[in-house]
């Protein structure tokens, strides 16, 4: 990307994941243009002049890290400390990953107010946030996601082969060690989704439902329910915090 922006006219939200690095170029409230980079890659080409909002949830040690804060001296790194639009109840607000805070001010900006939501982030790790019909944070749960579940079987055991995830739909009722393994993640992962999602329209018949994340719309029965899917709900969540603060 080789573009020089004004300063006071773009902004790069930025999300350090566990697996990639994901870029949003904004210019006036709205992404222009999204870059996904690998965390195996040594360098991100991205513009010197440009305001910067960074969520991350890596050592402070990652090259993608050191190379952003030297990039951008200025930039707000996410933290608990960071003034929010939104209030947080009954959680420590030091101990929640901004990747969270992020994705549930996306769905704060984008959803209907005052209205319980569910907010399921299908990442490396999956989290399902839950805010009040107050608009406030109010915690939620984790759980390994899909990669996580598969090398954790290879690695806890003594002969279960390592085996990785793919773009493909497995079947319920599969044949082989390595097709038994996806299986048993896939519909694992599904089933858990459709358990949180039902019990929380059980108990809120109005609430709203958004999932985000790499393997949102592999993992997530949109048939069934009315959800709300969106690849940068946690990107328009950072535009909408540094928004907040200028």
């Amino acid at each position: 990307m080789k573009r020089e922006k004004d300063k006071k006219k773009y902004l790069l939200a930025i999300d350090l994941g566990n697996t990639n690095t994901k870029i949003a170029v904004v210019s006036e409230g709205l992404i222009e243009e999204t870059i996904v980079v690998a965390r195996t890659e040594t360098s991100i080409d991205l513009p010197t002049k440009a305001n910067a909002i960074i969520s991350s949830v890596r050592k402070e040690d990652d090259h993608h890290h050191l190379y952003l804060r030297e990039k951008y001296p200025d930039a707000h790194w996410l933290s608990h400390r960071t003034p929010l639009f939104f209030s947080i109840k009954n959680a420590k607000s030091d101990t929640i990953g901004t990747d969270r805070l992020a994705v549930v001010a996306g769905a704060l900006s984008i959803g209907k107010p005052k209205k319980p939501k569910l907010i399921i982030n299908t990442g490396t790790c999956i989290t399902y946030n839950y805010v009040d019909d107050q608009d406030a944070f109010i915690g939620g749960a984790i759980s390994p996601g899909y990669q996580m579940r598969l090398d954790a079987m290879h690695a806890f055991t003594g002969k279960l082969p390592q085996v990785f995830a793919d773009e493909s739909t497995p079947k319920d009722i599969s044949h082989t060690t390595e097709s038994n393994l996806i299986s048993g993640v896939y519909f694992g992962i599904r089933d858990e989704i459709d358990g949180r999602i039902l019990r929380f329209l059980d108990t809120h018949p109005e609430g709203e439902v958004f999932v985000t994340g790499g393997y949102h719309k592999r993992l997530v029965n949109q048939s069934k329910y009315s959800i709300f899917a969106n690849s940068n709900l946690l990107l328009i969540g950072l535009v909408k915090i540094f928004e907040h603060q200028h």
